[in-house]
């Protein structure tokens, strides 16, 4: 049986004249004293040193009943093999659990300090929004849910867009956000500080989770999917192809997007490092940069046309030269996200990015009956093709055929 009792220790007063008081735990005859924050003075006690003081008293019975509610839950059959330094530890962890106090934001700032300044940037843009979203400058972490998160998701998207101002810092504008962009980096940042201080404070070796719930994981994925790479229909596709902008930086970015598309959604980088010595007798071979896989695109003459204002001339290095206008990838694939969602505004259309090009490939050739393989083997995903790529050369005509067929769905312009 497990006793619990208040007790002050002779001769441990204090400079300041209180008593600590501390609460006895005996199991097996065996002792142990567990400290409180509970003190007190000469005027609280008997002559013989026992606590006469009632408020003190119902705090430490308070105390003792939350001990007592950790114990109470252990197996009779478990306490036969325990001793009492086993029953102070439970109930330590235990207590420990139930009063843990953590201010994620404090934290999170924290944390950043010992990140590069332009990795802590983000970070810190994140920790902003989600104080703006709370109104407040603290944040227990175990406050912190999957409905909260939520709701800041749907606050950063409706929120106007912020630009850096180089005398003001962020500013709020008039232009709209496309949803889904920022709060998806903003949950992915907060996460991975979430993801920290689990890391930090919880002990599973020891059975010590201070930290349980992970509200963030998945949200940043679950509502960034789609938003703004949706496949699109094939009439706002007919609209992309047929669209005569006056802006030769848009007329670049609508080409952008259809040589994407046109190209078994071929990606930004893989576009980007593109040389004309890829191609020969009409078919571009490369080596996807995310996955590794082999890729070989039938370059359709059909599309010439509609792509020409990033085809290099004959004697280019780069095949799509247009791209190289910029210093890497990302830049490229940033503007022309950023043109591509000036034309919808222009337009009435639903934003969508670079990304959606490859989107709609893909849903367009399912709906057209063609296998997923197929589709897989053209959008160079990655699969099990091991002994395929070892005792035979992989036949790519069936994902030419399929992509014909995506692109005869359209009406393409001619020279």
């Amino acid at each position: 049986m497990i006793t619990y009792k208040p007790i002050i220790i002779q001769g441990s007063r204090r400079k300041d004249g209180t008593t600590p008081v501390k609460i006895r735990v005996t199991f097996k005859g065996k002792c142990r004293r567990l400290p409180t924050t509970l003190t007190c003075t000469d005027a609280d006690l008997t002559r013989s040193g026992h606590i006469k003081n009632a408020t003190i008293l119902q705090r430490a019975g308070e105390l003792i009943r939350q001990m007592r509610s950790v114990t109470d839950g252990l197996s009779p059959f478990a306490l036969e093999e325990w001793t009492v330094d086993d029953v102070v530890r439970t109930i330590r962890d235990a207590l420990a659990v139930q009063t843990f106090r953590l201010d994620f934001l404090q934290y999170g700032y924290q944390w950043t300090q010992g990140k590069k300044p332009s990795t802590a940037a983000g970070y810190v843009m994140a920790l902003h929004a989600f104080e703006r979203f709370l109104g407040a400058t603290e944040c227990d972490i175990n406050e912190i849910t999957r409905k909260m998160v939520l709701a800041f998701v749907d606050y950063v998207d409706a929120e106007p867009k912020m630009q850096n101002n180089r005398q003001h810092g962020y500013i709020t504008t008039d232009k709209p956000k496309m949803k889904g962009n920022a709060s998806a980096h903003y949950v992915s940042q907060l996460g991975t500080i979430f993801a920290a201080a689990r890391q930090q404070y919880n002990d599973e070796d020891e059975g010590r989770i201070l930290i349980p719930r992970t509200p963030f994981d998945g949200i940043s994925k679950i509502r960034h999917t789609g938003q703004g790479q949706q496949a699109l229909s094939v009439e706002v596709m007919q609209r992309i192809i047929d669209a005569q902008p006056e802006d030769a930086d848009t007329r670049q970015a609508l080409a952008v997007f259809l040589a994407s598309f046109a190209l078994m959604g071929a990606n930004m980088e893989d576009m980007y490092q593109a040389r004309r010595s890829d191609v020969k007798d009409g078919i571009w071979r490369y080596r996807r940069a995310k996955t590794g896989c082999e890729v070989r695109v039938s370059i359709p003459e059909t599309i010439n046309a509609a792509i020409r204002p990033i085809l290099g001339l004959p004697g280019d290095v780069w095949l799509f030269a247009g791209l190289h206008r910029w210093s890497n990838a990302p830049t490229a694939d940033k503007m022309t996200n950023y043109r591509l969602r000036r034309w919808c505004e222009a337009q009435g259309l639903e934003p969508f990015t670079f990304y959606a090009a490859r989107h709609t490939w893909g849903t367009l050739a399912r709906g057209l009956g063609i296998e997923k393989a197929t589709v897989d083997e053209g959008l160079g995903h990655k699969g099990d093709y091991r002994i395929t790529d070892i005792y035979a050369e992989r036949n790519w005509s069936l994902a030419w055929e399929a992509n014909e067929k995506v692109l005869a769905l359209f009406r393409w312009p001619t020279e």
